[in-house]
């Protein structure tokens, strides 16, 4: 039995390192920390900070790093404010923080 192969010339496919989700929210951002902390039972709302979960400045780091590449280009890590994420920031602050710069495109000219 023989193969088939087709070629398509001309596509444009995006690589995955240049693509970037769109309607990023804090909502959005938090339910991955969410996901990612663990944070206690009854602290839904994300009113532990950062330091209560035993996330210091490169845990944030961290943290930032994943957000990036779940929700946007590889490369924005590297571009964030060093005085952005606090650890004595709430979890819910943080996702707010984190979703505004996904949506303002991280660029800060560090």
């Amino acid at each position: 039995m023989s193969e088939v192969i087709s070629v398509v010339e001309n596509m444009d496919m995006p690589g995955e390192t240049h693509q970037i989700i769109q309607d990023i929210d804090a909502d959005t951002v938090m339910a991955l920390l969410q996901v990612l902390l663990d944070p206690p039972d009854g602290d839904d709302s994300g009113t532990a900070t950062m330091a209560d979960l035993g996330v210091d400045d490169r845990g944030a780091l961290g943290l930032w790093q994943a957000v990036c590449e779940e929700f946007g280009e590889r490369t924005l890590g590297s571009e964030i404010a060093p005085n952005l994420l606090d650890p004595t920031m709430t979890v819910v602050t943080m996702a707010a923080a984190m979703a505004t710069e996904l949506a303002n495109g991280c660029h800060h000219g560090l």
